[in-house]
């Protein structure tokens, strides 16, 4: 695959399907989470929903290392500079390893002050630390991940990061249950099985993508002391991250507004409002794929000066990603109750899940213009 000469709308498919399937795998992964915690209580369910916000916020460090590695190495590559596109592969390698246990430490102090200033407490606050203080271990695997995969993106490799979600997919339905009810010699953990689950799987997935970086040409020449510290590099990566990483970041924020409003409705709400918003992201992820293909060929032809072909990307895949939301719309308008049901059989939880869904129809078009500019910006 050439990202400065092979024909736009080939490499936006080749790109942008497996990229979303990926994804979609990803959102299922967290869907056979929030299924099974419905099994457990509404309680439980409800404390994976207030989790979000810190989820997001973690997710926010890995999103953002992964679009400025995606961003800086295509853009050395396309200007034919492959010993610096190395070079800040190793750099963002190092920034990941840094940022994240930061961002353990941080979320181990934070975490149940945060939770207490949300309004939870007795039983509800036990579970939702139960489920968090355990799935922090994972931010590592987590912010690794993404900087591996902006790294594979950046040479039009969007295909590992799918087979990895599909095993980890279909291994989290195994280890769900076993570790949430128990199985054997295996004692029940109620819903930290479900966070010990994924911290095993992500950093599976970790380990698979890292492989999968060492076998491009990224890995030719490898030497340990590319990973070291370079103030100007990591600097460069940092001004690109952060913006990234503060625009998802926002999104925890809202989520937090949100729920501080919902919980005051109780547990009901709070499911639902959990339930929809897993929902929301199924039909976006039809958008990750055109992001990530824009994305991926503006950095690369940045670096070329083929300023002609970063203008068509945007234009497709706008063309396409509105398209894709109004029909979206159209499906969570007319079944809200449907996808709703499927996760709780509670009338209210359904009632106020599917209010949810049909008011956020229709702003979803809205969502192709921000993510579509912020790739190419």
């Amino acid at each position: 695959m050439d990202l400065g000469k092979d024909p736009i709308p080939e490499l936006i498919h080749k790109l942008a399907i497996p990229a979303s399937i990926g994804f979609f795998f990803n959102t299922m992964f967290n869907v056979v989470d929030t299924f099974y915690a419905g099994k457990l209580s509404t309680l439980a369910l409800a404390a994976l929903t207030f989790s979000m916000t810190p989820f997001l916020g973690f997710l926010a460090l890995g999103i953002g290392l992964g679009q400025a590695s995606n961003a800086l190495i295509g853009n050395e590559q396309g200007a034919g500079n492959m010993k610096e596109a190395r070079l800040y592969a190793g750099q963002a390698a190092s920034l990941g390893v840094i940022v994240s246990f930061i961002g353990i430490i941080v979320g181990w102090i934070m975490m149940e002050p945060l939770y207490r200033m949300k309004g939870a407490e007795g039983e509800f606050l036990i579970i939702a630390l139960d489920y968090m203080l355990v799935l922090v271990l994972m931010v590592p695997a987590l912010v690794l991940t993404y900087a591996f995969n902006g790294m594979l993106n950046s040479q039009g490799d969007t295909k590992s990061l799918r087979d990895s979600m599909i095993f980890g997919f279909f291994i989290n339905l195994l280890l769900d249950p076993v570790l949430m009810f128990g199985w054997g010699p295996i004692q029940g953990q109620g819903v930290a099985g479900v966070a010990w689950a994924t911290v095993i799987i992500q950093y599976g997935i970790t380990m698979f993508m890292g492989r999968q970086v060492m076998r491009t040409r990224l890995a030719e020449e490898w030497e340990l002391s590319l990973m070291l510290p370079r103030r100007s590099l990591q600097f460069n990566l940092l001004r690109q991250s952060v913006p990234a990483s503060l625009n998802f970041f926002m999104i925890s924020v809202g989520v937090y507004v949100i729920l501080e409003a919902v919980t005051e409705f109780g547990e009901d709400a709070v499911a639902a409002y959990g339930i929809g918003t897993r929902i929301e992201q199924m039909i976006l992820l039809l958008m990750i794929g055109l992001n990530i293909s824009t994305l991926s060929i503006t950095s690369y032809n940045f670096g070329a000066r083929q300023y002609d072909r970063i203008r068509e990307v945007y234009h497709r895949c706008l063309l396409y990603g509105v398209s894709m939301m109004l029909l979206g719309s159209l499906v969570l308008r007319f079944s809200a109750e449907f996808w709703i049901g499927i996760f709780s059989n509670s009338p209210e939880v359904v009632l106020q899940g599917s209010h949810f869904l049909r008011i956020e129809a229709l702003i979803l078009p809205t969502y192709v213009i921000l993510f579509l500019g912020t790739a190419v910006l």
